[in-house]
């Protein structure tokens, strides 16, 4: 099993949602409203005057023979939208109950 993290730019939700779905991956936990900065690109999303957009994120555990698909796509979506900001990040869940 793996955890998987997605952050990324409210204006990406419906791709993401589409890359859950696609992958087969029904069970997450998401956070709607997310305030952060990427470290390389792209322009902060703090809810400010300054900085108005948001960020929300998504942690879904999956079985190891769905990450890659998952990954996949979310690259694709960098891709094309890099400069509005979206991450995975994937680490072993050692035990679950």
């Amino acid at each position: 099993m793996k955890a998987v993290f997605i952050a990324y730019n409210q204006a990406l939700s419906e791709k993401v949602d589409n890359a859950l779905k696609v992958s087969g991956i029904k069970g997450y936990s998401k956070w709607a409203d997310m305030l952060g900065a990427g470290t390389e690109k792209g322009e902060p999303h703090l809810g400010t005057h300054t900085w108005p957009s948001m960020n929300s994120g998504i942690l879904t555990i999956i079985d190891d023979d769905k990450v890659d698909k998952l990954l996949s796509i979310i690259n694709q979506i960098n891709q094309v939208a890099e400069e509005q900001g979206i991450h995975a990040f994937v680490w072993n869940i050692e035990r679950m109950v």
